[in-house]
Order: C-alpha cells, then sequence, then structure tokens
C-alpha cells in the first residue's frame, strides 16, 4: 500500500461499542431481513417527492400571484395616467377662458385709460380757449351790462315758467331791455328786437291770480267744519184736539186724546232740502269734513300745476258733497256754494314758448364780446 493509504487506515476509528452492540442486536432479531436496511431507500424517495410537489405548488402560487399583483400595478398606473391627462384637459379648458376674459378686461381697462386720457387732453384744450375767448370778451367795456341782461332774461323765465307769473317776467325782461339800450351800441339792435318779442309773447299770456285762489280756497278750507249739517225734522204742532186738561174729572177726555194723538204721530215724516241721499250719523261728520279738505288741497295742487282737468275735478267733488249733505238754508253753506260756482269757472292758460328768442343771442354777447352774423356763423 502506497503512504496515502496507510494513513487512511491510520486515520480510521475504531467502531463505537455502541453502534456494536446495534448491529449485533440488529442481526440476532429474527423479523430482520439478512440484508443491511432495504426500506431506507424508498422512505426516503417518497419524502423527496411530496416536497418537491408541495415546493413547486408553492413557487407556481406565488408566480401567479405576483403575475397578477404586477398587472393590477400596471393596470393602475394607466388609469392615473389617464386620470391626469384627463385633468389636465379639464383644467386646459378651464384656464383658456379665464385667460382670454382677463385679456379682455385689461384690454378694456387700457381703452377706457386711454379714452380717459385723450377726454382730459381735450378738457384742458377747452378750458383753455374759453378762457382765452372770456378774457378777449372781458376787454370791452360793456361786458358787465351784458352778463345782467342775460341774468334777468333767465330770471324772466324762471318767473314764467315755475312760478306762473307772467307780469313779473314781463317787467324782468323790461329791464334787460334797458341795459341794452344803455350800451348804445348800433349792432345790438337784433338783440333788442328779439327782446321786444319775448315781451310780446309774455303780455299776451293771459294773467291767473294763483295766489288769490290759493286764499280763497284756504279760507274754505278753515271753515268747513263750521257749516251745519242737513239734518231738519218735521215739527210737531199740537192741535186743540190733542190739548189735554189738568182736570182728573176729564181723565176720560184727556186718555181719548192721547190715544188719538198716538195714533196720528205714529209715523214721522222728515222733509230735507237736498237731493235724495241717506243721512249721516254724528260720528260720520268728520270724515266728510275731512274729505272735503282733502278736495280743496287737490285743487290747491291742481292750481300751482296749471293743470286744469284735476283743479275742476276737485272743485266739483267738494261742491256735490256740500249741497248733499249739508243745510242749504243756512247762510254760511250759501256762501261756500256760491264761491265755489265761482272757482270752477277759472281758466289755466299756461305759456306756449319754451324758450326766449334773446337767450342765444344774449349768450353770443357775453361769450364773444358782440354778435354773430349770420355770414360769420355760416363760415
Amino acid at each position: 500500500m502506497d503512504k496515502n493509504t496507510q494513513q487512511s487506515n491510520a486515520v480510521t476509528p475504531a467502531p463505537d461499542k455502541t453502534q456494536a452492540e446495534d448491529a449485533t442486536f440488529a442481526d440476532t432479531s429474527p423479523s430482520s431481513p439478512s440484508t443491511e436496511y432495504p426500506n431506507d431507500k424508498t422512505i426516503s424517495k417518497g419524502v423527496t417527492w411530496g416536497f418537491l410537489f408541495n415546493l413547486v405548488f408553492i413557487l407556481l402560487l406565488l408566480f401567479a400571484t405576483s403575475a397578477g399583483g404586477f398587472y393590477l400595478y400596471q393596470e393602475l398606473t394607466i388609469q392615473k395616467q389617464k386620470s391626469a391627462q384627463l385633468a389636465a384637459q379639464v383644467q386646459q379648458g378651464l384656464d383658456d377662458p379665464l385667460t382670454r376674459i382677463t385679456h379682455l378686461e385689461q384690454q378694456q381697462r387700457n381703452s377706457e385709460r386711454d379714452v380717459s386720457n385723450k377726454f382730459s387732453q381735450l378738457s384742458g384744450a377747452q378750458n383753455q380757449l374759453q378762457d382765452q375767448i372770456d378774457k378777449l370778451a372781458q376787454q370791452n367795456p360793456n361786458h358787465w351790462m351784458a352778463e345782467e341782461a342775460k341774468y334777468l332774461v333767465r330770471m324772466a323765465g324762471s318767473k314764467l315758467w315755475l312760478e306762473k307769473d307772467p307780469q313779473t317776467a314781463l317787467s324782468l325782461l323790461q329791464t334787460a331791455d334797458d341795459r341794452i339800450e344803455t350800451m348804445k351800441d348800433p349792432s345790438l339792435t337784433p338783440l333788442r328786437k328779439a327782446i321786444a318779442e319775448d315781451m310780446a309773447t309774455v303780455a299776451a299770456v293771459k294773467t291767473t291770480d294763483v295766489a288769490g285762489t290759493v286764499l280763497r280756497l284756504d279760507s274754505m278750507i278753515d271753515n268747513i267744519n263750521k257749516l251745519k249739517l242737513n239734518r231738519a225734522q218735521a215739527e210737531i204742532k199740537p192741535t186743540e184736539d190733542t190739548v189735554m186738561t189738568d182736570s182728573l174729572e176729564d181723565w176720560q177726555t184727556n186718555l181719548a186724546k192721547s190715544w188719538q194723538a198716538l195714533v196720528e204721530q205714529f209715523v214721522v215724516i222728515r222733509k230735507r232740502t237736498t237731493d235724495h241721499a241717506p243721512l249721516l250719523a254724528p260720528d260720520q261728520q268728520w270724515y266728510l269734513v275731512e274729505n272735503i279738505r282733502n278736495k280743496l288741497l287737490q285743487a290747491q295742487l291742481a292750481l300751482f300745476r296749471q293743470d286744469q282737468v284735476n283743479y275742476r275735478n276737485s272743485i266739483s267733488l267738494a261742491r256735490k258733497w256740500i249741497y248733499q249733505y249739508f243745510d242749504l238754508k243756512d247762510n254760511k253753506t250759501e256762501q261756500t256754494l256760491s264761491a265755489l260756482d265761482a272757482l270752477i269757472t277759472l281758466e289755466l292758460q299756461s305759456p306756449n314758448i319754451s324758450q326766449f328768442a334773446s337767450t342765444p343771442l344774449l349768450q353770443q354777447l357775453v361769450t364773444h364780446g358782440s354778435l354773430v352774423t349770420e355770414r360769420g356763423a355760416r363760415q
């Protein structure tokens, strides 16, 4: 034997005592086969195939689970991408109109700013031009007289159209003509002619004493509650047949007279002096007086407004109620009805002119210092 074989033999350990005894016991056992453990190989193969089957099944299950999870992950990722794209599209669709609106608003603000700047420039230029015109006009010594005449004509218009006072308006126009005449300028003849036409038109307006009529209506309103209602009753005058004596012996005669008076005067007839209308109770008199007073106040308002239709309607209703419900034999009632009959015939006339002919000429005189001729106006 070589050296390595010798070393192997030398190294091989001696059999253990326990193992020798087990082997001896196995050899002596009657049920043990004569061969050395023939079933150990079969048992090892059975365990190995089952383990491998379970292992392969587990691996397949893990693989299927992993594949399903990966598939779901990919689907979720795709859905998230689609949702993000859709949200981006929606947001873009919302942002575009807002962007356009913002752009339009900015353009509008810029346009308004430009228009405002141009208007300011034009206003400044117009003010400068007006200042120059005023300076040139003030160089004329008659400038203040022209201003005074213009003011007088404007006051005449206020008196005529607002206060319905043509007499005062005529006086103011006459004063304005005197101011123009004081200037001693022959070129102002057209202006004086226009003022004369205005004076003739105002003088033709029929004068209505509005203040006096209002005062008469005020007097009626204050005295309306002093009128007497129509409560006239039939007077019952005893006759000789119904007069009873004071003697007790005549009790039968007095009883017969009392019975006769009761039968004859059981029904009392009241005579009225007005149209057939129901009599008012005492507590209803206040409402009647207030309604009449209200109609007279409406007549005053219509008088100030030059509204002849409403003025006459209010006067007519007030007169109708007084005639129906008040005593016509009373002196105050008769005076009130007569005054209303006179007031209802009042005619209100409004001026038929809307502007004085001298107003534009006075404006030219104040602005330019002289009248603008037709030829210069055309140029």
